[in-house]
């Protein structure tokens, strides 16, 4: 999907509790950096406070987030994998690791993560997206319908989940279903993905073929 890159993995909040006060101003920095998409300024921040207290695990999945959201991959899987060896209770990586290896194309490895996360976190709409998409790529459209609608049931107005089913019921020929999710991704998202002109493109060109 054209919004995939967009999704947002994961709110980083930093945990703060008995940091030094040096760590704690960095983390901060590198948090506030993060959710203004300074991404540079926040893989510094991050790598500074690591230096400091490289067993705080916070740090390593802020600093995964920003390489991802820089396109750098391999060093946000490395920052994911490192922060699950360090807080085997915080199941978050596995989420965030799956859609990097998306975006690598290692389709099978990311399904197991999103699996083992929604193993963990059976109510997430944002993992049944993940798996629905990489169904898509994998091109089995029963399975991505299936995991759409499972997004949409844990949460109904998590607009891009019916954007994707829309996309794979036009490719399934079911033009009725596939009008009615991208009419409702309209209204719940409007153009909050960029997709506002390219879904009412397909929306006008289903109806043509009407």
């Amino acid at each position: 999907m054209n919004s995939f890159r967009n999704l947002i993995i994961i709110c980083f909040v930093a945990m703060i509790g008995n940091l030094f006060s040096q760590q704690t101003s960095l983390l901060q920095t590198a948090n506030n950096a993060l959710k203004s998409r300074n991404y540079e300024v926040a893989i510094q921040n991050f790598s500074k406070a690591i230096e400091i207290n490289d067993k705080y695990a916070m740090s390593y999945y802020g600093r995964g987030l920003a390489y991802h959201y820089s396109a750098n991959y391999q060093q946000a899987l490395l920052d994911f994998t490192k922060t699950l060896s360090l807080d085997t209770s915080f199941i978050d990586p596995y989420l965030a690791r799956s859609i990097t290896l998306t975006e690598m194309g290692e389709y099978n490895k990311a399904m197991l993560d999103v699996t083992r996360y929604i193993t963990k976190n059976p109510n997430s709409a944002e993992a049944y997206y993940t798996k629905a998409n990489l169904y898509y790529y994998l091109e089995e459209d029963d399975s991505a319908i299936e995991e759409y609608t499972k997004a949409v049931k844990a949460n109904p107005n998590f607009g891009i989940a019916y954007y994707g089913r829309g996309v794979v019921y036009k490719l399934k020929g079911l033009k009725d279903l596939a009008l009615k999710d991208f009419d409702r991704y309209l209204q719940l998202n409007g153009n909050m993905d960029s997709l506002e002109e390219e879904t009412k493109r397909i929306i006008d060109e289903i109806s043509k073929e009407e």
